[in-house]
């Protein structure tokens, strides 16, 4: 590995067999917008695809949680040239015709943290909680109306976070001679990474989602990867074989060099299959696992037979890829002094780990735990405390707004639209406020829902007559937002 740089980028190259490929990768990712500002980062990468000519023959750019990267791979001179050129497209952002740069683009082309369920993805509503709105809190809300963003607030953006300090470049081989990196002059950007729910001892809570998750907080370390693939293949066969769904994804967040994220999802399957879904079981058959391996531990045997061997190869058109892909843990080591840790690279280095070692790793992992099912589910998960959002009965003073006649025998609640809050009173007389400053109302397809940025929590409030005409009277523009596209029709 040699180690240099070009006009102030920290450049790293690891000579590798085929093609050239690059990849220019900032600081800078969804975690680093606002509450009222998040899809910015998103909206830099379209504008510097709207701005530039792409001159190599491959090319890719990606944005996730902690990173925003551009790739390019082919002979080398095209390969310099087309970064050279995205460099010039960021030291010159905003565009002009920014209007017209931004006239056909929504968040639906936005992807963020494998949050693929949108504003109720299980994983999404655990980072909301944990972490409330900011960093990785945001990651459940949809992006703001792009038109409203100004020039001024996407070149303050490009001036902190795309800067030549803020950037390494990763090469499979040798620079060009005529590589230049003409980006804005500006340091490495350092973060905090606050936690709004850092509590003792294992919780559970309901929320508007779809499926079941589980989070739990670890120092980085290659035996708490390998341990989290062993609990998400005994969940996926335990849920598998109780019919209530066909796997369990493994999760995970590289939050600093103190901490990651790891947990599990299980979501419904799509189709008939999906109906066969049964949140309460499947949040009981996760904990009872995890239960089972904080008693038990694990020995080595099993561990090598359900961590994954190698990492996914690449194929086809983005084949090429695959060796740069290799480098990218390079540059987020350089960029936030941590990277994702790989069960597959790791199983050789874990010879010493016992039962008793996983046992007390595990163990270890409870007081962090949180589990998050859907509204309805009551699920018996012995030793964890049911944490849902606080409801009083005291109804604030303010307009009443009731459902329309034809739906009050289904629902009984009615929603009060205070002058400094907002609270959804259920037909049992329970109350839920929402301050307007930490409101945010999510609509689409005529679905309307409500959400507690402080407490990362959402509510379906359809069925108020009225109730979104109503709300926007109330809320800044940023605060009302349409929902990304789902994976089902079922929002």
């Amino acid at each position: 590995m040699r180690r240099e740089e070009i006009d102030e980028v920290t450049v790293i190259q690891r000579n590798m067999p085929g093609t050239l490929a690059a990849s220019l990768t900032f600081g800078c990712g969804a975690r680093d917008e606002e509450i009222d500002s998040i899809g910015l980062t998103h909206l830099v990468q379209h504008l510097v695809d709207w701005t530039e000519d792409h001159v190599a023959e491959r090319y890719e750019d990606n944005i996730w949680m902690n990173d925003t990267s551009f790739l390019a791979g082919g002979p080398p001179d095209q390969v310099a040239e087309h970064l050279a050129t995205i460099c010039s497209a960021i030291s010159n952002l905003p565009p002009e015709d920014l209007s017209d740069a931004v006239a056909d683009l929504n968040a639906d082309s936005r992807y963020v943290s494998n949050i693929e369920e949108g504003l109720r993805d299980p994983w999404g509503a655990l980072l909301s909680r944990r972490f409330g709105p900011s960093g990785y809190g945001l990651s459940r809300w949809p992006a703001v109306d792009y038109k409203l963003f100004t020039a001024d607030e996407i070149r303050r953006y490009v001036e902190r976070f795309f800067t030549s300090g803020n950037a390494v470049l990763t090469l499979t081989g040798e620079p060009p001679q005529a590589m230049r990196l003409p980006l804005p002059a500006g340091p490495r950007v350092t973060r905090s990474t606050p936690l709004v729910n850092n509590q003792m001892g294992p919780i559970w809570y309901a929320d508007e989602v779809r499926g079941v998750a589980l989070t739990v907080g670890v120092e980085p370390s290659a035996e708490a990867v390998v341990l989290m693939w062993a609990l998400r293949s005994r969940v996926a066969e335990a849920v598998d074989e109780a019919g209530v769904a066909t796997g369990a994804e493994f999760m995970c967040e590289v939050v600093d060099r103190t901490r990651h994220e790891l947990g599990l999802r299980v979501t419904p399957d799509f189709g008939r299959k999906g109906k066969n879904f049964d949140a309460t079981v499947a949040a009981e058959l996760l904990w009872a696992e995890l239960q089972r391996l904080a008693a038990d531990g694990i020995d080595q045997v099993e561990i090598a037979d359900r961590v994954p061997t190698q990492r996914m190869t690449m194929e086809g058109d983005i084949e090429w890829m695959q060796s740069i892909s290799e480098l990218q843990p390079l540059a987020h080591q350089e960029l936030l002094g941590t990277a994702e840790i790989h069960g597959s690279e790791s199983l050789s280095e874990l010879t010493g780990l016992t039962p008793d070692a996983t046992r007390d790793i595990v163990s270890g992992w409870l007081s962090s735990a949180m589990i998050v099912v859907p509204y309805g589910s009551k699920p018996n998960l012995p030793r964890a405390t049911e944490d849902s959002c606080p409801t009083t009965r005291f109804v604030p003073a303010g307009e009443v707004v009731r459902p329309p006649f034809s739906k009050r025998f289904h629902n009984k609640g009615r929603l009060v639209i205070g002058i400094d809050a907002i609270s959804t009173v259920d037909g049992d007389g329970n109350v839920h406020t929402v301050p307007l400053s930490q409101a945010l109302v999510v609509e689409r397809f005529g679905v309307i829902r409500l959400a507690h940025l402080g407490h990362g929590c959402v509510t379906t409030i359809s069925d108020f007559a009225d109730a979104a005409d109503k709300l926007r009277a109330v809320l800044p523009p940023r605060r009302f937002r349409q929902a990304v596209k789902q994976l089902s029709s079922n929002w």
